[in-house]
């Protein structure tokens, strides 16, 4: 029965209900000692186990986006009164900030060890002083969800529809849940935020946790970079999520700092024709726009999006390597087209064909920019940026999978699609071997070389798979004592920027990931910093 203004719950005096539900009511009371207004939640039954729980979760955090916890009684628990009103998208102006925010409060949590495990708009409060979390009556540090708490999901009231649209498939499935559970809620919400719809929608329980576990929600109408991070926290597996709420707030600030996009060359490797204005967008070696979690050595400059018009007669899709490279200057573009090599400055309105280049494929600048080296049937050639005679550097039976041209002048190339890589020096002479395919781990091939500053290591690409590309590695190799490392799974065509991070592609995006140069290690969450990369999965070029 619910309780009238008057009652006493101990020192407190019953002002007013606030709302009720099927655990218990929500009170508006004062506290007679310090003369505040405080909201208490009565329990049903004597201390139940769920607002035990609660009491437990919410009294290891203090954090200003967490309702706090003031006292606890027999059957109740007296809370700080928060004056808002639950989250309701769209809110587009503010819905990275609340996003902000909450993950904060999800940060604190997970710190301790506790997953909030019922994140959903009704338990988020929006104030005057941004964002307050609620409601940890479902947290737990172990256990996951059961199989009873589903049976009451599809048997009971409608009421409980609620929380399954924002339940995480492994808590669905009963099976161990953490934070990265939480952060599946978060993207559900943060997915209404948006648009003012739910993420997975259903006419039954059952319906909706058919969505949950088999579906994609409805594409988002946002900036790339956003439905990105939005997809990457509704990721089916936990181990495809952001793993923590600071890695995924991270890339939401990424987000903010993005510019408007650039136009996008279109279409896979091998299927596509750009005539006309050309949309490059072009990550200058100097340095690529990122805000890390901890501060690198060389001062960071913005993402250098630059529009080229190449001329109605140029037709891209060599369907082997880059067909487009910059010099580390950033004063030439070298490209392929109707497998000839062409060159332009850029700060000159035309390009010129290199003379002798037919057949070519795959170029690479050498480091002075001064030199242009390709592959040719059969053939490791190198030609001037101004032109003359191609000269042939190294015989190179099959195809060639890249190459890079180190600061010492040596060469590192794939010259067959399938083995390792070989040094060749830039005045030409016979390949040596540098590294071995590891046939006992399944490895079959080592291609897109880039020899590191220094000339100490080469990063590349490793797989073991002819399934594409996208299950690719990136690996490090050091060239004086050949020890390798993996440094990142799940990625093909690795490159090194000065500004301190590797970044590589994985299906059409490009990620970003700090990376230490002497310790040949990367640290941090790879973040995506651009979409609609062209790429082969095939092959693994980009």
């Amino acid at each position: 029965m619910p309780l009238s203004a008057g009652s006493r719950l101990g020192s407190y005096e019953i002002l007013a209900l606030i709302g009720a539900g099927g655990m218990g009511e929500v009170y508006r009371a004062t506290d007679t000692r310090l003369g505040r207004e405080v909201a208490i939640k009565v329990a049903k039954e004597q201390f139940s186990e769920r607002f035990d729980h609660e009491a437990r979760a919410i009294a290891q955090l203090n954090h200003p986006h967490i309702c706090q916890l003031y006292d606890v009684g027999p059957n109740y628990l007296v809370m700080e009164l928060v004056e808002g009103s639950p989250l309701k998208g769209p809110l587009l102006e503010r819905s990275i900030e609340y996003a902000g925010q909450i993950l904060d409060a999800l940060d604190a949590a997970h710190k301790k060890g506790i997953t909030h495990r019922d994140l959903k708009p009704a338990n988020i409060l929006v104030t005057n002083q941004g964002i307050k979390l609620l409601d940890f009556g479902l947290a737990k540090q172990t256990a996951p969800l059961g199989e009873a708490d589903v049976t009451r999901a599809l048997t009971g009231p409608g009421q409980i529809l609620g929380t399954l649209q924002y339940m995480s498939p492994e808590q669905l499935q009963g099976k161990e849940v953490d934070g990265r559970s939480d952060l599946f809620s978060f993207g559900c919400v943060l997915y209404e935020m948006l648009t003012g719809k739910r993420a997975f929608e259903g006419s039954s329980p059952a319906s909706v946790i058919a969505a949950i576990l088999e579906r994609e929600p409805a594409p988002l109408e946002v900036a790339r970079p956003l439905d990105r991070v939005v997809r990457r926290s509704l990721a089916k597996d936990p181990d495809q999520r952001f793993q923590t709420a600071r890695d995924l707030k991270a890339a939401l600030s990424w987000v903010l700092e993005q510019p408007l996009p650039v136009a996008q060359a279109s279409g896979r490797r091998g299927h596509r024709t750009i005539t006309g204005a050309l949309g490059l967008a072009l990550i200058a070696l100097g340095g690529l726009y990122w805000r890390a979690t901890r501060p690198v050595e060389q001062p960071l400059k913005p993402l250098t999006r630059l529009n080229v018009d190449l001329g109605p007669d140029v037709s891209l899709g060599s369907g082997t390597g880059e067909d487009i490279v910059i010099s580390a200057d950033g004063t030439h573009l070298a490209y392929i087209s109707q497998n000839r090599l062409f060159t332009r400055q850029l700060d000159q309105p035309k390009s010129s064909e290199l003379a002798g280049t037919e057949g070519a494929y795959a170029p690479f600048f050498s480091p002075d920019g001064r030199w242009i080296a390709f592959f040719a049937p059969g053939k490791l050639k190198k030609i001037s940026v101004e032109g003359g005679a191609a000269i042939a550097l190294s015989d190179c039976p099959g195809t060639a999978r890249g190459g890079s041209w180190g600061d010492g002048g040596d060469i590192i190339a794939a010259l067959t699609g399938a083995g390792g890589l070989s040094r060749i020096p830039n005045a030409g002479g016979s390949p040596v071997p540098i590294t071995e395919l590891d046939h006992q781990h399944g490895e079959i091939t080592h291609r897109w070389p880039q020899m590191l500053p220094g000339g100490k290591a080469v990063l590349f690409t490793s797989h073991t798979s002819v399934a594409g590309f996208d299950a690719a590695n990136i690996e490090v190799q050091s060239l004086a004592d050949h020890r390798r490392k993996t440094l990142q799974r799940g990625a093909t065509y690795g490159r090194y920027l000065p500004s301190g991070h590797l970044i590589y592609v994985n299906q059409g995006a490009l990620f970003a990931v700090p990376f230490d140069l002497d310790r040949l290690e990367v640290h941090g969450t790879p973040t995506p910093v651009l979409q609609q990369v062209v790429y082969s999965a095939q092959d693994g070029s980009a």
